[in-house]
């Protein structure tokens, strides 16, 4: 493409990409260039072996070969690498508030997933993209002439963006999941075998009474009833306070007694009570808890799971992933408060106000509409 106009200043969107990470520039040049300039090193040919000797030959120990001597990459061709530099600043557009380069639509294409840039090589795709380029930096360059550069939100975005493009360079590439060492799975894997190995687990309620006697009269009444029949049941005539407001619910628990998720245990027979009954629904008979007695439907069952580390392997290594990730970040933070020191004041957050009326328009100077603007100190007024 021919140059339209000469180099002027950059877009917002570039300018304000340009204060993240300066260091980025000229990489993805030098890289293409030092690429294209590595010369791969001649490789002896051997020789054929023209005679056949039928004879053993007396085994002869092997000569080390010499260590490989590693050979610099060909120094960068300043021709070359002047001719990219002016490919990059060809100017596709221009506009009062800057331009758009080809190095500027390259960059947002080779930004994207590989199977995303094939779309780019159907025809008008690049021509559909500098005019979709072009309309959103008018709409930019437009937005800060009318000052909506200075908006509370707009700067925060900024911020945000910035940081996560902080993140993403200083740990999302090079802390990934892949890159978790195969011995920390396992390691975690061992030590939380309780996530990933679950016994046969029951889940049962009960109504418990003073007497077998007791017991035995409602029996007839407890087996006829549904599950939600038992739960009114147990509500009403279970002396269980611990249980009877839910229903006499027992929750999931392993042949053990212990209960699924939660630091209790529930009492051994009720637990072998459950587990002796065959189908959700079916109903024991009266059986002694302490002084009491109790009669225990089955409300539920869950097979007996075990996972794998190959089968926990993925879900292993997004979690590490995430639990290193932040604590870099955490580390990152802990850097910074130790240089910058910022002072805190967290006794003073009780005097900040809700606002329970509209918001304010906009101080003067600011344009109409102007969206979460913060509003100028009142003018304060002389009480002498």
């Amino acid at each position: 493409m021919k140059v339209i106009a000469t180099m002027r200043h950059r877009p917002l969107t570039l300018r304000l990409l340009s204060t993240l990470a300066p260091a980025l520039a000229g990489l993805s040049v030098l890289a293409l260039l030092a690429a294209a300039h590595t010369r791969a090193q001649p490789q002896a040919k051997a020789k054929p072996d023209t005679k056949t000797d039928t004879k053993a030959a007396p085994a002869v120990a092997p000569t080390p070969a010499p260590a490989a001597t590693p050979t610099a990459p060909a120094p960068l061709d300043p021709a070359e690498v002047a001719r990219e530099v002016a490919r990059k600043a060809e100017v596709l557009a221009h506009f009062e508030a800057g331009q758009i380069t080809v190095g500027d639509l390259e960059e947002q294409v080779n930004a994207q997933s590989v199977f995303m840039r094939k779309r780019y090589a159907e025809p008008g795709a690049l021509q559909a993209l500098l005019d979709k380029s072009v309309r959103f930096e008018l709409l930019a360059a437009e937005a800060v002439r009318r000052g909506y550069d200075k908006n509370d939100a707009v700067v925060f975005s900024v911020k945000q963006n910035a940081v996560q493009a902080m993140i993403k360079q200083e740990l999302d590439e090079k802390l990934t999941p892949e890159s978790i060492p195969a011995a920390d799975l396992k390691k975690y894997y061992d030590g939380h075998l309780d996530e990933f190995v679950q016994p046969e687990l029951r889940r049962a309620s009960q109504v418990r009474v003073a007497s077998e006697l007791g017991a035995k009269a409602l029996l007839a009444e407890a087996k006829a009833a549904d599950l939600r029949a038992f739960r009114e049941l147990s509500r009403t005539r279970s002396m269980d306070e611990a249980t009877k407001l839910r229903g006499g619910d027992l929750g999931y628990f392993d042949l053990k007694g212990k209960v699924s998720d939660e630091n209790m245990v529930i009492d051994a027979a009720l637990a072998k009570a459950a587990f002796a009954l065959s189908n959700v629904g079916d109903t024991s008979e009266p059986i002694k808890v302490g002084d009491a007695y109790s009669i225990v439907k089955l409300t539920g069952q869950r097979a007996a799971h075990e996972e794998t580390l190959k089968d926990a392997d993925e879900r292993i290594r997004m979690r590490l992933w995430r639990e290193r990730r932040q604590a870099g970040i955490d580390g990152m933070v802990a850097t910074l408060k130790a240089q910058l020191k910022p002072e805190v004041h967290p006794e003073l957050v009780d005097a900040i106000v809700f606002d329970t009326v509209a918001p304010l328009p906009p101080p003067e100077g600011l344009p109409a509409g102007f969206p979460q603007g913060k509003p100028l100190p009142a003018p304060k007024t002389d009480k002498r």
